[in-house]
């Protein structure tokens, strides 16, 4: 794990919490938490047995490899794919300077390890919020671009602490019904903070300290954590999120470091869309082909992404109306509705026939998917793409399946890799 340094200036000390109070908040590198744990069953293997051997490795390598390398562990992201998975099948799967594409990108774990293989790497999303995760994870920052970066970091938490100690009254830029989830004096902090953000010339380094920002304002919420709204008391000191801010900084400063030092001389940025993953041909143009399509698509009735950032979108002013209205595999459109079933079988078919028209014809389409639920009812995704996958000219190349214990404590839920190529 990369670790951020102790910064330099003399803290004030720390008031202790309450004893019924849900966490400590500490300035200190946060470990990425996952939608299942690492720890699964006996893997079952389908298709040709080298490949099928391969798929397996890669999920064993996520049981064992360390969570955080690179940018991966800048900014939460609910249901991250584990970063050993495209670690160890990119390489295996594609060749220098092909084009991966991941049309479900949310904050850019394929797309990093695509940069790092030295892979031309393009995703799509329909969340704002993840793409500019993605954006800032991606980013190619130079020993300058970074000094640059961390003069303004600094200078940034000067301020802000000088507004803090003056009590500078300053515009709250969020709604009353969204400064419920604050106590007054952290909410004012925050809003210092942002403020000082917003006066950042250089529009790179200012979206980048906007999702810095991001990254910190749910931990100085009301609200228990990022899966869970529950509003809980938290005693915060005065400062605590401007130094919380610094080091979140610095450590990002040392990923960035990390990322620039591993990706091949003249590998080109990452290509970023916003839309809808069942529209490809038409967003990303009829002469765009890929060679490998690797993604993890939303695990059917599991999650609503509209609503996890819902505390960040509020701040940075990100509109979601898409996210809201065209968001596939939704939770609150899957539990217990007439058809659901076969809403989530009409989205994944029409997933999968923008991924055929976009892919190249030797390309190959690497899927990595957790089983569903709904209507109440558990849906195996392999079966289910299996079922689909032949009638737009998909067919199964090999596949690799284990059960992993979910986090919620209810029954083991299977994840698999299922590798297809064209048929025609």
């Amino acid at each position: 794990m990369v670790k951020a340094p102790k910064t330099r200036r003399k803290r004030e000390p720390r008031e202790t919490h309450e004893r019924q109070e849900p966490e400590v908040l500490e300035p200190a590198p946060l470990r990425p938490r996952y939608s299942l744990t690492h720890r699964g069953g006996e893997i079952e293997r389908h298709g040709d047995p080298k490949l099928a051997e391969l798929l397996a490795s890669a999920l064993v390598a996520s049981e064992d490899a360390p969570d955080d390398e690179l940018t991966h562990g800048f900014h939460s992201h609910p249901a991250r794919m584990h970063p050993a998975l495209p670690a160890k099948l990119i390489p295996e799967l594609s060749e220098r300077d092909s084009i991966i594409l991941d049309p479900f990108c949310g904050s850019g774990t394929v797309l990093v390890e695509a940069l790092a293989h030295g892979r031309r790497a393009a995703g799509v999303d329909l969340d704002p919020l993840a793409l500019r995760i993605a954006e800032t994870r991606c980013a190619l920052r130079d020993p300058a671009s970074r000094a640059r970066f961390g003069r303004t970091l600094h200078a940034i938490a000067l301020a802000s602490e000088d507004r803090v100690r003056m009590r500078e009254k300053v515009e709250v830029p969020i709604s009353r019904a969204e400064r419920a989830y604050y106590d007054p004096h952290v909410m004012l902090e925050l809003s210092g903070l942002y403020a000082e953000i917003s006066r950042v010339a250089d529009e790179a380094d200012r979206r980048a300290l906007e999702l810095l920002f991001s990254a910190i304002v749910v931990k100085f919420s009301r609200q228990r954590a990022d899966t869970n709204e529950e509003l809980v008391k938290k005693r915060i000191r005065k400062g605590l999120v401007t130094e919380f801010f610094e080091r979140k900084g610095e450590e990002l400063l040392l990923r960035w470091a990390a990322l620039y030092e591993a990706v091949p001389e003249g590998t080109d940025p990452v290509r970023l869309w916003m839309g809808d993953a069942r529209r490809l041909p038409d967003l990303l143009g009829r002469r765009f082909s890929a060679s490998l399509v690797f993604t993890s698509p939303p695990y059917g009735g599991t999650y609503d992404y509209a609503r996890h950032h819902a505390r960040r979108h509020a701040w940075l002013g990100l509109d979601t109306s898409g996210l809201r209205a065209h968001e596939i595999g939704a939770r609150r459109n899957l539990s217990g509705q007439a058809g659901a079933r076969k809403r989530w079988d009409d989205e994944l078919h029409a997933v999968l026939s923008a991924i055929e028209g976009v892919l190249s014809r030797d390309g190959k389409v690497l899927f990595f998917v957790g089983d569903a639920e709904v209507a109440r009812t558990r849906v195996a995704a392999d079966e289910q793409l299996l079922r689909l996958a032949p009638e737009l000219g998909l067919s199964l190349l090999a596949g690799a399946s284990q059960p992993r214990p979910d986090f919620h404590g209810g029954v083991p839920r299977r994840e698999h890799l299922i590798l297809m190529a064209r048929t025609r």
